[in-house]
């Protein structure tokens, strides 16, 4: 199962109070199903390949108005297709939509019959989005990515709105499947798993976000590790070659002390850096010369070379 159905799988089996409940069932219904209405009413009908939402919308509806709910599931024919699960409840005089505050008696939409004020209706309606329309990448994957498509502007408005209210900066995009209201900051993704009850899942999510973090840390110290050596080893070999040029065409008789201690540490160790030199300079030339020292005595080692080459 994919991390989306995971969260999905937990998000179903949370209980709720009865306003929890229509409001859960009420974005379910704004954001998936498809209603046609006739003399006697409405017919409602759900379609979705994740069985928890299935089971969950069947249990909102059985739990709520206690009609009876038609499941038809038709099974996969191949490896890689989903199995596809279609809900059909009949809502005799739009019982259920008036009851939910879906449309008005005349048919037309209205507000929802549940107050939005309540922090427990919120992550209803938002846990009944997600159920509905949403998914999560896995979390292992290079990019963080939570989504909700909302079949129109004001179903997303609503979402985005609702996720502003408890801190979240969701961004929208409109695609042909619909308005694609998304998130792109762990952070963020794991507060709204914490906001709308899904606590194994926020678990998981955390555990592999911190993994992915401290591997990403290490990574990005080793090599900034190996780009300093290698610095490093392309600076000791400036200076080596600095050195010969200077046996070659001037001499060591003329150059000061502290140039001379510098070019004994060098070509005594060769491979080290100016820093593991400072720390060999005492035993090495009888003094202490501080890494910024021999820094200094190379600098004006150069120098000397661009000097003698120009004469």
């Amino acid at each position: 199962m994919s991390f989306s159905g995971d969260v999905k799988k937990e998000l179903s089996s949370i209980p709720l109070n009865d306003c929890c409940l229509k409001a859960e069932l009420y974005s379910a219904i704004r954001m998936r199903a498809d209603i046609s209405f006739g003399t006697e009413g409405a017919d409602i009908s759900f379609s979705t390949t994740q069985i928890a939402a299935a089971r969950r919308i069947v249990f909102l509806l059985r739990k709520l108005y206690d009609v009876k709910v038609d499941l038809k599931i038709k099974k996969k024919n191949r490896v890689d297709e989903k199995s596809y699960y279609r809900i059909n409840v009949a809502d005799k005089d739009l019982s259920i939509l008036k009851d939910l505050g879906v449309v008005d008696i005349d048919g037309t939409p209205r507000e929802p019959s549940f107050s939005l004020e309540n922090d427990c209706c919120k992550a209803s309606t938002l846990r009944g989005a997600f159920l509905a329309r949403g998914s999560i990448n896995n979390p292992y994957s290079r990019d963080y990515h939570m989504e909700i498509i909302a079949p129109d502007a004001g179903e997303a408005e609503l979402i985005q709105n609702l996720l502003k209210e408890i801190g979240i900066d969701a961004k929208m995009i409109e695609r042909p499947k619909g308005i694609v209201v998304y998130i792109k900051k762990g952070e963020q993704i794991a507060d709204f798993l914490k906001y709308v009850g899904a606590s194994n899942s926020l678990f998981a999510f955390e555990d592999i976000r911190i993994k992915k973090d401290l591997s990403n840390y290490v990574n990005r110290i080793m090599n900034c590790d190996v780009a300093n050596e290698q610095k490093a080893i392309a600076t000791a070999a400036k200076q080596l070659e600095h050195i010969e040029f200077l046996e070659k065409h001037y001499g060591f008789v003329n150059l000061t002390p502290r140039l001379i201690d510098a070019i004994i540490l060098r070509t005594h160790y060769p491979d080290d850096s100016l820093s593991q030199l400072s720390e060999k300079s005492l035993e090495t030339v009888n003094r202490y010369i501080s890494k910024s020292g021999l820094s200094h005595c190379f600098k004006d080692i150069e120098k000397l070379v661009e000097k003698i080459k120009k004469e």
